[in-house]
């Protein structure tokens, strides 16, 4: 068994790789230098087209524009230095196209041209022919040594492992720019909280806030002690009755029930609107004018009367005091200044919250690439052992572990 870091296992792999494929790569090696030469080859012959060039025949400016695509064609042409499978493959799929485009170039050109380019295109007839050959030649090779593909396959596979496990310095800048950013926003965050304690003590914001909620309060109160009548209304306004209420007590059957709080804050003293809607309720059910059962009836008129002998007097009086108060407070800042300051506080929140997501959305990223480089480890040995049958124990050097307690907030 062979103990190795990712360092040392990158030379093994080369040189194993290279032992393991010297057949292949000489006769690849064949291959490369006759597509080379036959390329040089070609491109020479390019410039014989230009050198009979007679601008003023047809068949010259012809010559010349097939030449310059032979040559633009040829300069396109991906010749990788390094033997290996995976470049011969990309050479056979070159040589394909190459082929394609100069024949797709040369029916379109090669037809115009007159007899004293004839000898010219035979040669590249036979350079074509030539490259055709060598690449059925490739293909044979590709599929006798295809096992080659699957050890160099192992090479991108430490390759990937080596850049796993040297991204250390890159995740503790990432974590050092977080925590300073994580740092700056606590200390705006508590700015932030402290200017807005110390507004709140030293105004009289408290009571400014506690009218909404006295208001929101008084209007549950009246919607509780209007809901008994509620569907009585509702009928009362579905169904003529022929008892006549005038546009004022219509209008505030309708706004008690919308919005009670306005309605009744809005209202003269003793809300004289809403006792005339209900006098007219309450004349229709005792008519028999509303299709009622008998202990929705009764419960109504028993409600009514209520109302009638001042049981939302307490509530109307109430509701002015506040609407008062907010008057009086119309022109002060503070209501502005609360809004700001306390806007202030949540978005110096949604900042440091930001920041702390950062930093577990940088330890997730560290978490899983420690699952991959357990991945890789594991599946590297296992493909070694197949491939070369040897049992190779990689050592990971560089820990990213120690990364996650620093990732803690």
């Amino acid at each position: 068994m062979t103990n190795l870091t990712v360092e040392q296992l990158q030379k093994w792999y080369k040189k194993r790789l290279v032992d393991k494929s010297k057949d292949f790569i000489k006769q690849a090696e064949k291959s490369y230098r006759i597509v080379e030469t036959t390329l040089k080859d070609i491109e020479k012959l390019s410039k014989e087209f230009k050198d009979e060039e007679d601008e003023e025949l047809e068949s010259g400016t012809i010559a010349t524009r097939f030449a310059q695509k032979v040559e633009e064609i040829v300069s396109d042409f991906y010749l990788g230095k390094e033997i290996t499978y995976e470049n011969t493959e990309a050479m056979q799929a070159e040589i394909q196209r190459f082929i394609q485009e100069l024949w797709g170039a040369g029916a379109r050109w090669i037809r115009r041209m007159d007899k004293r380019y004839k000898n010219v295109i035979k040669t590249l007839d036979t350079y074509m022919k030539e490259l055709a050959r060598e690449m059925n030649k490739i293909s044979k090779l590709l599929y006798e040594f295809s096992w080659v593909k699957d050890l160099e396959r192992i090479g991108g596979r430490i390759k990937t492992l080596h850049e796993l496990t040297f991204s250390k310095e890159i995740f503790e800048e990432q974590i050092r720019q977080v925590r300073q950013k994580i740092e700056t926003a606590k200390s705006e965050f508590e700015s932030a909280k402290k200017a807005y304690s110390e507004f709140s003590e030293t105004s009289n914001v408290a009571e400014l806030l506690s009218l909404d909620e006295q208001a929101e309060h008084i209007g549950s109160i009246l919607r509780m002690k209007l809901n008994p009548l509620k569907k009585q209304v509702k009928k009362f306004f579905q169904h003529d009755t022929g008892i006549r209420v005038s546009p004022v007590g219509q209008k505030a059957l309708t706004d008690y029930f919308e919005d009670p709080y306005k309605a009744i804050a809005e209202e003269s003293e003793g809300y004289p609107g809403l006792n005339e809607g209900l006098t007219g309720l309450r004349e229709a059910i005792e008519r028999g004018k509303l299709p009622l059962k008998d202990r929705l009836a009764r419960r109504a008129i028993e409600e009514v009367e209520a109302i009638q002998n001042g049981g939302l007097q307490k509530l109307q009086n109430q509701a002015k005091e506040v609407e008062n108060k907010r008057h009086t407070y119309a022109g002060s800042d503070v209501y502005a200044k609360n809004e700001n300051l306390q806007n202030a506080v949540n978005e110096a929140k949604k900042n440091l919250e930001y920041h702390h997501n950062d930093m577990l959305r940088i330890r997730d990223e560290i978490t899983k690439q420690i699952d991959k480089v357990k991945e890789f480890k594991n599946r590297i040995e296992t493909e070694i052992l197949s491939a070369f049958n040897e049992k190779v124990t990689i050592q990971i050097e560089v820990s990213l572990e120690p990364l996650l307690d620093m990732c803690q907030i």
